[in-house]
């Protein structure tokens, strides 16, 4: 089963996936992530080309 969760920035997305992830025992996943290569001298904005593969890595998994 996946959950697709949209909404207003600062709507509570990442705390609601979060919180059903833990209960159901599955992975949640935040698409900034996916659209931000996180690092801690400052974020990087990955290519069309890099979101997408990692966005089709996700789908493919189970849940």
């Amino acid at each position: 089963m996946k959950i697709y969760i949209t909404g207003s920035v600062g709507s509570g997305k990442t705390t609601l996936a979060r919180r059903i992830a833990d209960t159901s025992g599955t992975n949640a996943y935040e698409l900034d992530n996916v659209v931000w290569e996180r690092h801690p001298g400052g974020d990087r904005h990955r290519t069309p080309w890099e979101r997408d593969a990692i966005l089709q890595d996700i789908l493919k998994r189970d849940a």
